[in-house]
């Protein structure tokens, strides 16, 4: 998990994205288990598409796999 993080977090801030908040998960209420949660800001939906089309995303898969049992990746916007 360390090594998909210490790898794409570089990516998030190169495509302008700004960490809001980290959390682990504590409890399930109702869905699908996760270890952690984090919210990110970022200037359009173009960006993080972009982000997780390019080659140097593909190569964290391996460690992202590696680290994390299933990773849950949204878009929201304000309401």
């Amino acid at each position: 998990m360390q090594a998909y993080l210490q790898g794409v977090m570089p990516l998030f801030v190169g495509a302008g994205g700004k960490l809001v908040k980290r959390m682990r998960v504590s409890e399930v209420v109702s869905g699908e288990p996760s270890g952690m949660v984090m919210v990110m800001d970022f200037e359009s939906t173009d960006a993080v598409k972009s982000l997780f089309a390019s080659d140097e995303y593909a190569e964290l898969i391996p460690a992202c796999d590696r680290g994390f049992a299933a990773m849950n990746i949204f878009l929201a916007q304000d309401m």
